[in-house]
C-alpha cells in the first residue's frame, strides 16, 4: 500500500498540489491505538518529489479525550472490538478529532484515504464537511481486516472507493458502497531496472531452472507452503534451484536433495537480478489482492506462480501471465514441475505478463485512471449544488 501511494503521490504532484498527511513514517510499531491514543514519533514536512508531507498530530488534549477508546484493547473486550461497538468507536473519533482532521485537510479539492478502520471512518467523515471530494482505497481482506463496522461505514460514505481488482469490488458492494461511487484501477509499478541474470547465476552457481520466493517472510506470504514443496519438487527435478529473498527469519532445514538459497534482504538492483534471473516467481499467499512483487516479476518478463485466491485468479488467469495453484505442498509443487518442465509456455507467460503490466499497471496508466475518476466526481458534485 505504502509503495503504491508514493508511485501514485510522486506522479500527481507532477500536474497537481498534493499534500500527504501521515501519522509516521518510520518503521516501528504499530496497533489499532495508533490512529486515536497513542503518539508516534514526530516528524518535519519534507518534499517527497513534488508532494509535501506533514505529520497528522492530535494534541495531547485530543488524545486525552480519546483515552476511553483504550477500553477496546483491554482483555476480554478485544473479541468485540471489531464488531458493532467498532462502529461506535469510529463515531466518537469522528466526532472528537473531526475539527482537527478539517483545518489539516483544508480547502483540497480531492481527500483520498488510504486504508480502512476507525481512522478512515473520521477522515471520511470530516471530508464531507468540506468541499472536497471524498475518496477511498480500503484494501481490504475478506476474512481479516477492512471488514468491520466502521470500515464499511466508510465506504457507504465516500464518493469513490478504489478496489484493485473486480473481486475485491464486489466485497465493497457486499459491504454497502453505491455501486456507482466503484473504480476499478489497480496497483502500479514503476517496474524493475534492466539486470544481468547470467552474472547473478554465475555468482550463485545456478545452472538450472530458478524458482524465487520475493517478500517479506511472513506466513501469510506462504513461505512454510513453498518450503515444504521443496523436497517434491526435487523428487522430480533435482537440478530446481529456490531462492528466497526478502528480510525474515532463516530458513529451517529441509533436507537433502533440495538446492535452497537464503538470500535475505536485498537492495533495489540485486531485487532486479534476482527477478530477471528467475524461471517463475512462486507467492503461494494466504491473502493478497494485487501484490507488487507479482507486478515487477511481470515487468522483467517473468511469470508468477500464486495460490488460487479470487483475486489471484483475477489477475494471473485474467492475463496469463502465470499460474495458480491450491495453497498446499503437492499441489504447489506439481505446478513449478509442469511450469518448468515447458521453457517455451514460460517464455509466452512471461511475454503475456510483461504486456499486461505495460497495459494496465504501470504508474501513469494507474494515476491516470485516479485522476479521470476524481474529475467525475468533482463535476457531478458541482452539478449537484
Amino acid at each position: 500500500m505504502e509503495g503504491l501511494l508514493r508511485s501514485v503521490v510522486t506522479d500527481l504532484a507532477e500536474r497537481h498540489h498534493v499534500k500527504v498527511l501521515a501519522q509516521r513514517t518510520d518503521d516501528g510499531p504499530w496497533t489499532p491505538l495508533h490512529d486515536s491514543v497513542e503518539t508516534a514519533p514526530q516528524f518535519e514536512p519534507f518534499l517527497d518529489g513534488g508532494a509535501r508531507v506533514e505529520q497528522l498530530r492530535f494534541s495531547p488534549a485530543l488524545r486525552a479525550a480519546l483515552a476511553p477508546m483504550r477500553a477496546a484493547a483491554l482483555p476480554g473486550l478485544t473479541r468485540y472490538a471489531y464488531s458493532r461497538p467498532r462502529r461506535a468507536l469510529a463515531m466518537y473519533l469522528a466526532a472528537v478529532a473531526g475539527p482537527t482532521l478539517r483545518r489539516q485537510i483544508g480547502a483540497a479539492d480531492v481527500v483520498h484515504m488510504w486504508g480502512p478502520d476507525l481512522l478512515a471512518y473520521a477522515a471520511v467523515h470530516a471530508a464531507k464537511r468540506t468541499r472536497a471530494v471524498v475518496a477511498i482505497s480500503p484494501f481490504a481482506h475478506r476474512g481479516q481486516w477492512g471488514t468491520d463496522p466502521a470500515s464499511a461505514g466508510a465506504y457507504r460514505s465516500a464518493d469513490l472507493v478504489f478496489p484493485l481488482l473486480a473481486t475485491e469490488a464486489e466485497l465493497y458492494c457486499e459491504l454497502g458502497a453505491a455501486t456507482s461511487t466503484i473504480r476499478v484501477c489497480g496497483a502500479c509499478s514503476p517496474g524493475v531496472p534492466v539486470a544481468d541474470p547470467l552474472a547473478l547465476r554465475a555468482r550463485h552457481g545456478i545452472g538450472g531452472p530458478l524458482v524465487l520466493f520475493l517478500g517479506a517472510r511472513r506466513a501469510y506470504k506462504g513461505v512454510d507452503v513453498l518450503l515444504d514443496a521443496v523436497p517434491l519438487v526435487a523428487e522430480e527435478r533435482p537440478d530446481v534451484t529456490f531462492a528466497f529473498v526478502g528480510p525474515g527469519p532463516a530458513l529451517r532445514d529441509v533436507g537433502s536433495g533440495a538446492r535452497v538459497l537464503d538470500i535475505g534482504k536485498v537492495g533495489d538492483a540485486e531485487r532486479a537480478s534476482w527477478l530477471a534471473a528467475a524461471d517463475l516467481l512462486c507467492l503461494p499467499s494466504q491473502g493478497e489482492i494485487l501484490p507488487i512483487s507479482i507486478l515487477e516479476a511481470w515487468s522483467a518478463g517473468t511469470p508468477v506462480l500464486t495460490s488460487d485466491l479470487d483475486t489471484l485468479r483475477e489477475l494471473v488467469d485474467g492475463s496469463g501471465g502465470g499460474m495458480t495453484a491450491a495453497r498446499n505442498p503437492r499441489d504447489v509443487a506439481a505446478a513449478v514441475v509442469t511450469m518448468v518442465g515447458d521453457p517455451g509456455r514460460l517464455r509466452e507467460m512471461g511475454r503475456r505478463g510483461h504486456a499486461r503490466w505495460s497495459s494496465s499497471y504501470t504508474v501513469p496508466a494507474v494515476t491516470s485512471c485516479f485522476e479521470q475518476a476524481y474529475a467525475s466526481a468533482r463535476k457531478e458534485q458541482e452539478r449537484a449544488t
